[in-house]
């Protein structure tokens, strides 16, 4: 009852405070300029403008005094400005340009500060920068290094697996071994349906995930109905796992505590590749069926009691010595 409490509160306070995606709102106006109106046609189809901050995750980046177009300028052009890793640079222009075999370029003026500014292609300065939002850079990092996360749990999961092995004792595990609460297995079933969810976004409608990805949000009211579903199920996903956190406090010891929650690690991965890849062929939609009903009949044989106690009263699976007052049913 008290997670319930948890999650209402949780999900009134994000709606209130929820910081709501920053939309362009384009002015309409009759006469646009040839310069206004290629900026707005530029925020519509890439989802950043004039103005917008990047932060530089590269080594270093150089930038052209002058477009390779315009060559007695760039013949004549000082050294190119470079601009260095963890700058904060801002976008100042952009523009398209098309070469002799008619290819199109966009090339974007960025500006670190008054003396240091350039040029460089959108497709080299992308690679090279993440926005300066703090969930847009959790999304750059979790997409590029969760795989040395996967292989550490791995890694660590295994040791303690062989240690008790070894010893022949007990290995907590969720859906097998699992503690007395619904929590765990309740994150793994959210975290595969919060990862199809991504996969339809990558794979079908990427221009989605590209707009939120350049301007994020944590508050899933206003936003399109897949979007929506996906930052609910994130809340959801952080709420389970506090509620899951706090269970196996109560009821394993330290070090079960933490090989439970290795275990938990390795599962949630597992889940979270085969399911957002798994929307490529198409095989993610019946293993969430699959999914579900298993984790329903695991759920049913450890958690669902058959009998009760003849002294206490209090519900237990098997016969035989009471978890709660010690009375030996028979």
């Amino acid at each position: 009852m008290r997670y319930i409490k948890l999650f209402a509160t949780l999900l009134a306070l994000f709606i209130m405070v929820g910081c709501g995606m920053q939309s362009r709102h384009v002015a309409n106006y009759w006469d646009l300029s040839k310069e206004r109106q290629d900026s707005i046609d530029f925020a519509q189809t890439h989802h950043y403008t004039i103005n917008y901050n990047f932060l530089v995750t590269a080594d270093s980046l150089s930038l052209l005094p002058a477009l390779p177009n315009e060559s007695e300028l760039f013949a004549q052009g000082s050294t190119p400005s470079i601009v260095r890793h963890n700058d904060k640079v801002v976008v100042a222009a952009t523009i398209l340009t098309t070469d002799s075999a008619n290819k199109e370029t966009f090339y974007i003026k960025i500006a670190r500060d008054q003396e240091t500014m350039g040029w460089i292609e959108e497709e080299l300065l992308l690679k090279n920068v993440v926005p300066c939002d703090p969930i847009s850079q959790f999304i750059h990092m979790f997409s590029n290094n969760y795989i040395y996360g996967f292989f550490i749990i791995i890694a660590l999961s295994l040791l303690f697996y062989i240690y008790r092995l070894k010893k022949k004792q007990h290995i907590p595990f969720v859906h097998f071994q699992d503690i007395e609460s619904i929590y765990p297995a309740l994150l793994c079933i959210f975290t595969a349906f919060a990862a199809i969810l991504y996969g339809i976004m990558q794979h079908y409608i990427p221009d989605v995930w590209e707009a939120y990805y350049y301007a994020p949000t944590l508050n899933p009211i206003g936003q399109q109905g897949i979007l929506s579903m996906f930052i609910t199920c994130t809340w959801i996903i952080l709420i389970l796992f506090i509620a899951a956190l706090d269970e196996t406090h109560k009821q394993l010891s330290h070090t079960d505590m933490i090989i439970y929650l290795l275990g938990l690690g390795c599962t949630w991965f597992i889940i979270y590749v085969v399911f957002s890849q798994g929307i490529k062929i198409y095989i993610s939609y019946p293993l969430f069926i699959i999914y579900l009903a298993f984790a329903w009949r695991q759920y049913r044989r450890h958690h669902i009691a058959k009998y009760m106690c003849g002294r206490c009263g209090r519900p237990i699976r098997v016969l035989g010595r009471c978890p709660h007052c010690g009375a030996i049913n028979k």
